[in-house]
């Protein structure tokens, strides 16, 4: 396919499945959305039963400095619609259509809402992690960003696991997701060469491989792009495993990715019968068959790291700070 062409093709795609997904969206918290404000950062999110893992969720990217979030709920059935609206600080879409592949909702609510804004799009199983964030709130993080010159925060995407095996985790709602889930694998990272689509920004490598790719011997994406200002002419892609179109800060956080709780073994038999995920849900399909051969297992292994908070990330080489992120943290503590 020639470059151009599939330049259109995208745009084409992009232009269509907004239209279709926001036709199969209704708003159900009933509450007036307000303006945007220019030093606001507002969080976008889709989820379906995710009641667990929530809670605690909103509550650490509220506390990091979050204003407001989108969400929309894929038609769960565990309460975690009527845990959202119960917030006035979360407006909720809600939709029973089956999930069309990457973005599929979040494209058309930042198109809507976000131009021009910086925002943080992540899954209810999700937490950013960023370098300074113990002295500078996301607001501060984006005003440090754009002095600089870019335009999105390129983030390692870490697998968090039990030592116990999955089904023997107890994880209760509200409760630390990063004391239930400690560990991570702190190697086996690889850089791939990144061929953009586009023109302008775009990164010059992808991170492959992971605890994913230790556990199934096969190439996962372990980039992500979760904090960005979004414009009309930024590509997200891959399901925010690349951006294009968009200057890239010099530093890099990280996104803690916990899946691996009790409920883990339920959910991937039921997506590897639904076949909603990419590619007809192979990777959930794959963790079922191991859960049919195995009963149960655990992701730990003797080099596996505790995680001890972003300064311990940036040791092991996963983070990294800038001299301006660093100067714009220390000018806020000292104001």
């Amino acid at each position: 396919m020639g470059r151009r062409l599939e330049q259109f093709k995208i745009r084409a795609n992009r232009w269509v499945r907004r239209r279709m997904a926001w036709a199969g969206l209704r708003r159900v918290d009933g509450r007036p959305l307000p303006e945007w404000k220019p030093d606001e950062v507002w969080m976008i999110v889709v989820c379906r039963n995710e009641a667990l893992r929530l809670p605690f969720m909103l509550k650490y990217h509220f506390d990091l400095g979050v204003s407001r979030v989108l969400l929309v709920d894929n038609d769960s059935t565990d309460g975690t619609r009527e845990l959202a609206v119960a917030d006035p600080r979360i407006h909720v879409w809600t939709s029973k259509e089956r999930y069309k592949g990457p973005l599929y909702w979040q494209e058309p609510l930042l198109r809507r809402f976000a131009v021009g804004r910086w925002c943080l799009v992540l899954d209810a199983d999700e937490l950013f992690v960023y370098p300074q964030m113990d002295r500078m709130p996301l607001p501060d993080l984006a005003t440090a960003l754009e002095a600089e010159g870019a335009a999105a925060l390129h983030c390692l995407f870490l697998e968090m696991f039990s030592r116990e095996p999955i089904g023997q985790v107890r994880y209760r709602a509200g409760a630390d997701l990063r004391v239930a889930a400690p560990w991570f694998d702190a190697e086996g990272y690889d850089r791939k060469k990144y061929h953009p689509v586009f023109d302008g920004p775009a990164p010059e490598s992808i991170y492959m491989g992971g605890t994913r790719g230790r556990m199934f011997a096969e190439e996962f994406g372990c980039s992500k792009y979760p904090f960005f200002k979004y414009s009309p002419g930024l590509f997200l892609r891959r399901g925010l495993h690349t951006i294009e179109g968009a200057p890239l800060a010099s530093a890099q956080g990280a996104v803690l990715h916990f899946k691996y709780l009790q409920d883990f073994k339920e959910k991937a038999f039921r997506e590897a019968e639904r076949g909603a995920y990419w590619n007809a849900s192979a990777e959930y399909k794959a963790y079922a068959e191991r859960f049919r051969q195995e009963g149960d297992f655990s992701l730990w292994h003797p080099g596996a790291k505790r995680f001890e908070g972003w300064r311990h990330l940036a040791e092991l080489g996963l983070v990294q700070s800038s001299p301006a992120l660093a100067a714009a943290a220390e000018k806020r503590v000292r104001a």
